[in-house]
């Protein structure tokens, strides 16, 4: 039988079914920090982003802070640490805080923004466009809500810098309590996100499992349960999981009930996007290409090189090319239609 080769019929092929299509998928995304706060503008920035350069699926970069912000964190956007605006006013600050933090419902501000974000980006883009939400982990709006921002890219993994290691050892019992409520808040959100339009979810336990952090008891312990409970009740839809930055871990991931693993595997300590054939026969790979390319002028030739290579390596098995994490804010425009011609230089013959 003979496939006609579309967007949504390629996105479904490799995410849904776990089979090669006629080429891998290909995407990118970046925050617009400029428009995250009204959704008609990060809407129409998130379009625009996808009509210059044709991405097989569209990754809605929302806010980082939006998931603390549904239980009151306040938020200084005036002042940015990269894509995370400083911390104005975070619900907890000592172990008797976590009480709080109870459940809130599907449609509570912004995730109300958020919903109208992913309605607009449907809207202008059409049926054919597969559309991916970004979703936070429990334990990683847990870490918001401390009012410290969740380890991700590059940056330095300092356990001291987190207050989740000293609320884990203090009051594992409120924090399994507030866990819980974060994680049937975020269920529901996730549903409705769906009903919204999105197609999949992308789901980014951040650098909470890196080297150094916390240990993979915490995480066992504290991470864990919670992820598969909130990925329990998005299924079936299509979920794409972030580990992020280097000594990421995905190996630990690759039992969960989800279409794709997601990680930096040009980073240190990353294994290489092959080796997951030896520990992952469900998820699909995803990734190929060191994000940190992009911010430099005149490195499409090394984009297309990694791009290249990775294709390559999974040769003949369903693969989503990727950078390893979002892109710079400012990103060379070559080396981006370098990233998406890659896919189109090689074919998966159909099965």
């Amino acid at each position: 039988m003979t496939i006609e080769w579309t967007k949504k019929t390629r996105f479904l092929r490799i995410l849904r079914d776990g089979q090669a299509a006629d080429r891998p998928l290909v995407s990118a995304w970046r925050h617009f920090i400029e428009a995250e706060r009204d959704s008609e503008l990060l809407a129409a920035a998130t379009v625009a982003f996808q009509r210059e350069h044709d991405w097989d699926f569209v990754k809605i970069n929302p806010r980082t802070t939006y998931y603390a912000e549904v239980w009151g964190n306040e938020y200084d956007y005036e002042q940015y640490d990269g894509v995370v605006p400083a911390v104005a006013k975070a619900q907890i600050s000592t172990a008797d805080e976590l009480r709080r933090i109870t459940r809130r419902p599907a449609d509570a501000e912004p995730f109300r923004e958020q919903l109208a974000t992913i309605a607009g980006v449907r809207r202008e883009l059409g049926e054919d466009v597969p559309i991916v939400q970004t979703l936070f982990s429990p334990l990683a709006v847990l870490e918001y809500l401390g009012g410290h921002r969740t380890l991700a890219s590059y940056r330095p993994a300092i356990r001291e810098a987190t207050p989740l290691p000293g609320l884990l050892a203090a009051s594992p019992n409120e924090v399994h309590a507030a866990l819980r409520h974060i994680t049937e808040t975020l269920a529901g959100y996730a549903r409705a996100a769906l009903q919204a339009g999105a197609d999949g979810i992308f789901y980014a336990v951040l650098g909470l499992a890196r080297d150094g952090y916390l240990t993979e008891e915490e995480y066992e312990t504290f991470g864990r349960p919670y992820d598969l409970m909130l990925l329990k009740e998005i299924a079936p839809a299509p979920i794409i999981l972030h580990t992020c930055g280097p000594e990421a871990h995905p190996e630990r991931f690759a039992d969960y009930p989800v279409s794709a693993l997601h990680w930096a595997d040009r980073a240190p300590g990353n294994p290489p996007l092959a080796e997951s054939l030896s520990w992952s026969e469900s998820p699909v790979a995803m990734g190929g290409v060191d994000e940190r390319l992009f911010a430099a002028a005149g490195s499409a030739d090394e984009v297309a090189r990694q791009a290249d290579e990775a294709i390559r390596s999974l040769t003949g098995r369903p693969f989503v090319l990727a950078p390893g994490c979002g892109l710079p804010l400012e990103s060379d425009r070559e080396a981006l239609r370098a990233l998406r011609a890659a896919v189109e230089q090689q074919h998966t013959p159909e099965q």
